[in-house]
């Protein structure tokens, strides 16, 4: 039964129960770090490259 089963942060697939990785990573928006499940070391990388470029993209204030 597939009711309980994860998400990977990164791709948003499915995965089985024991397969997951969780790793701490920041979430945008957010203050610290959060633990995460994802599907493979590849998408944990990819997803903090992601993470730091959509950060650089983001200016603060209202005329930023």
């Amino acid at each position: 039964m597939g009711l309980f089963r994860k998400k990977c942060r990164y791709c948003r697939e499915k995965i089985e129960k024991g397969q997951e990785k969780f790793k701490e990573v920041k979430v945008l928006g957010y203050v610290g770090v959060f633990n995460k499940p994802f599907c493979s070391e590849g998408h944990v990388e990819n997803y903090n490259t992601e993470l730091k470029e959509a950060a650089k993209m983001k200016k603060g204030g209202c005329f930023g």
